[in-house]
């Protein structure tokens, strides 16, 4: 693969996207470049291709090949919809407003809500962030709506201004969706708003074929910034240069038919010949009318003079205006060659040309194990991409049992019950005095049925807000394995070749396509920290308390639940045949310390320590069990917060009068969404208030 220039192209992600698809579309799709914040995309160019290029002040490439006029001139741009920071509050979130008014067939900020981001800082550094959204707990209780909903609000894990402005965040930073392009089988490429870098993509491959070539026609091509702001740089471009005999723009979100549209009072003889070269590649191309171009509010002073044979192209695209778009690499190699043609050159009828590999329908790798069981981020880093969709568990569990502590086996039992939960016993004791309860399950999609194309129907299991997901990046789960996907609408799956096999697909599940994010700080964001967060942490007390479990008198149960976010199911089961006197569920403390809830109720604060969740809608605990946390937490020097907030525990199932259920959480944003956000400060604080716990318990003490 070519070298991909300075290091300041960008992040793992991206390095680790290029590596996989074997691609330079796809690593131009992967780039970070809004609107005026295109260096980047100008790096990858120039290391791209092997030819002089001129640089222009606003941020354009031109390469000239051949001499001689009247020249052909090719014009691309190269940025993508984004936003720019316009203020950092006082906690540290970010607000933002967008760079562009061009129509998407949602509104921008929808198309953000609840994803992960990037925020290319001025001196070039890129810092993960995530969009905040409502919590679906709040949502359906209706109790209170955001005053910010329509907004866009960025949350990089910072607690203050001054944090922010520390992590090298501030005022007109671009913000950018973050981007994993997807390799579909059948030959197709996704990424979000990947059409915006097709023309960036055929001109890279046209420059490397003129580059070859000992005496091609006099032709042009520039890359231009800010397509989307106004097409300033595609006016600039045409007012720059001069005694063209033919322009040709290559414009993103096209049809699902590449088109060619003529400019108003434009002769049509560079559109017919691209439609008559099209033909004879035994393809297609339409000619459409032009449409309108949007120079801002003062204008542009006649950008289309001197350019009496004026075209626009648009590559097709599927999903166009989404973070879905998705382009045929069949196609894409076709209007290489189209355009080479057009340009002088002497190109193959068939065969791979230029840049384009086709995509391989690789696997989803495995996480690896962690090397430190007591590692909170090794464990999160191996359990987070496990998919475990409510009755679906089977992966989580096995993840778990092989971190359980191995050279300790003689000083616990472990079994999986008839609901299929891990139950892990410590100490001698005949009964258990109490039992820490986590979930293994989380939301996703259920596989239901599959339609023709390559796409599949899914059905929503848990609570959700079905928008948060739609046009994006999924993982399919099949009987033979992981594969990428892609959500369009809420639960309709692209899958290329791979819904054309029902027995692989069907009874499988699909998630979002999962990752461990380091925010700012021991901030951290993923989905499913709800509630794999509290399985590390049950995973760190096991294997901190086998030393002194091996002759406690009393014995605890450490249980990892099924099937908890679709009806407390696995606790249920547990509770049929154990009565401990005391439950805790380890799971989240939904807050509305987020930008957008009020903070009238559900108020915890990220990074104070875990939360008693002394009140949720199915339950609440005893006044003197609070006591006698508060007084353990003291004891212990750890922070303890308390509250009330919405949606219900496992430890709920336990009605009889034996039990107190005790829940204890960590506070989590963004519930049930892709961009779940934690502080590792809480689940350490919260390990080690479980410990004391535990070990008092064993003690027989009650």
């Amino acid at each position: 693969m070519r070298a991909s220039g300075p290091s300041r192209l960008g992040c793992c992600l991206v390095l680790i996207s290029w590596a996989a698809l074997g691609a330079d579309f796809a690593g131009l799709a992967g780039l970070d470049g809004a609107s005026g914040d295109e260096g980047r995309v100008l790096d990858f160019v120039r290391a791209a291709i092997d030819h002089p290029l001129k640089s222009g002040v606003r941020g354009s490439l031109v390469a000239e090949f051949g001499r001689g006029e009247p020249r052909t001139l090719v014009v691309a741009g190269i940025d993508e919809p984004g936003f720019a920071v316009s203020r950092v509050d006082d906690e540290g979130y970010l607000q933002l407003r967008p760079l562009t008014k061009l129509p998407f067939g949602n509104r921008l900020d929808e198309h953000f809500a609840g994803q992960p981001v990037w925020v290319s800082t001025r001196s070039g550094t890129l810092v993960r962030g995530v969009v905040a959204a409502p919590s679906v707990h709040f949502g359906q209780s209706g109790r209170f709506r955001s005053s910010a909903e329509s907004e866009v609000v960025v949350d990089i894990g910072a607690r203050s201004r001054a944090e922010a402005r520390q992590a090298g965040v501030g005022l007109l930073d671009r913000v950018t969706l973050e981007k994993s392009p997807v390799s579909l089988p059948g030959g197709w490429l996704a990424a979000p708003w990947i059409s915006s870098r097709s023309g960036a993509a055929l001109l890279v491959s046209l420059a490397r074929i003129l580059s070859r070539e000992t005496a091609p026609g006099p032709v042009t091509l520039a890359w231009v910034p800010q397509q989307h702001f106004y097409s300033a740089g595609i006016a600039a471009a045409l007012e720059s240069v001069a005694k063209t005999e033919r322009t040709l723009l290559i414009l993103p979100h096209g049809g699902h038919v590449s088109e060619v549209s003529v400019m108003p009072g434009k002769s049509g003889g560079l559109a017919d010949r691209l439609v008559e070269l099209s033909e004879s590649y035994g393809g297609r191309l339409d000619k459409r009318a032009a449409r309108s171009f949007d120079f801002g509010p003062f204008g542009a002073l006649g950008p289309w003079n001197g350019h009496q044979d004026l075209a626009v192209l648009r590559p097709a695209v599927r999903n166009r205006a989404s973070p879905a778009e998705m382009v045929d690499l069949a196609e894409m190699q076709r209007l290489v060659r189209l355009l080479a043609e057009l340009a002088g050159a002497k190109v193959a009828k068939s065969g791979r040309i230029g840049f384009l590999e086709p995509p391989t329908d690789e696997a989803v790798p495995a996480p690896p194990a962690p090397k430190d069981p007591d590692n909170l981020q090794q464990l999160l880093r191996f359990l987070i991409p496990i998919p475990g969709v409510s009755g679906h568990e089977g992966p989580v569990r096995e993840a778990l049992s092989t971190i359980l502590p191995q050279v300790e086996r003689a000083s616990y039992q472990s079994s999986v019950d008839e609901a299929g939960n891990l139950v892990v016993r410590l100490g001698t004791g005949a009964a258990p005095s109490a039992v820490f309860l986590a979930h293994m399950d989380e939301i996703g999609y259920s596989i239901r049925s599959r339609a023709s194309g390559g796409q599949l129907s899914a059905e929503l299991v848990g609570g959700g807000t079905p928008r948060l997901f739609a046009w994006r990046p999924v993982t399919i789960h099949a009987l033979d394995g992981a594969r990428p996907g892609l959500m369009t609408r809420p639960g309709t799956i692209e899958a290329g070749g791979l819904g054309d096999s029902p027995s692989s697909v069907a009874g499988g599940t699909v998630t979002a396509a999962k990752k461990y994010r380091q925010l700012v700080g021991s901030r951290v964001s993923a989905r499913s920290l709800d509630d794999r967060l509290g399985c590390a942490v049950l995973v760190r007390v096991i294997g901190r308390l086998l030393p002194k479990a091996r002759r406690a008198r009393g014995c605890v149960d450490f249980v990892f639940t099924v099937r908890e976010e679709t009806g407390l199911h696995g606790a249920r089961a547990y509770a049929a045949r154990e009565r401990p006197a005391r439950a805790y569920a380890i799971d989240t403390f939904v807050t509305s310390d987020t930008p957008l809830e009020a903070r009238h109720y559900a108020y915890a604060r990220l990074g104070a320590g875990p939360v008693l969740r002394a009140i949720d809608e199915s339950s609440m605990t005893p006044v003197a069990e609070l006591a006698r946390l508060e007084g353990l937490a003291r004891e212990a020097g750890v922070p303890l917060q308390a509250g009330i907030t919405a949606g219900g525990n496992d430890g709920s199932v336990f009605r009889v009068l034996e039990t107190a259920n005790i829940p204890i959480g960590f506070p989590l944003r963004y519930a049930h969404t892709a961009v779940e956000t934690a502080d590792l400060a809480d689940a350490e604080a919260l390990t080690d208030l479980l410990e004391r716990i535990a070990l008092e318990e064993l003690r027989g003490r009650r």
